[in-house]
């Protein structure tokens, strides 16, 4: 048989809390990098090709990887995967068009604090699941809120 000390059972049982409350939450991360890899994981579809006005939004781009977010007020949004030129470094581009021909803008790094806002687009901001959204917004994903009337 073998005895262990309190302050080894109290580790013990700490580690089995611990894991119990990941049990329950499922495990399931939200921040906004876990989020996006884990939208850009799902099989692609037909509504998830890059428009052409959006395939130059920056060097660096996979387009292949394009996810379709949704659409608001005409203004559609689509997150892809990114690898930045210089450096190397991975991270995400978010593109926001209003489609079929009018404007564009995007945004290509890291999913912090990443937003991007035009003229004729609005606004489109990568926040947290559990984030609040400000009023006028709308949270079109776990990832993203956006707002058509925002000013750039």
């Amino acid at each position: 048989m073998i005895r262990l000390r309190a302050t080894s059972r109290a580790w013990i049982a700490a580690a089995l809390v611990c894991a119990s409350c990941l049990g329950l939450t499922s495990c399931v991360a939200n921040d906004s990098t876990t989020e996006i890899r884990l939208f850009l994981a799902q099989k692609p579809g037909p509504e998830d090709a890059l428009p052409s006005a959006l395939k130059a939004a920056s060097d660096g781009l996979d387009a292949a990887s394009s996810r379709f977010v949704g659409t608001t007020r005409d203004v559609s949004y689509f997150v892809s995967k990114y690898t930045d030129p210089q450096r190397g470094t991975p991270g995400f581009c978010l593109m926001v068009a209003k489609l079929p021909d009018g404007p564009s803008n995007s945004f290509c790094g890291s999913a912090d604090g990443m937003w991007t806002s035009g003229s004729g687009t609005g606004g489109a901001r990568v926040i947290e699941s559990n984030d609040e959204v400000p009023e006028g917004w709308t949270r079109l994903s776990d990832f993203l809120i956006v707002n058509p009337d925002a000013k750039p």
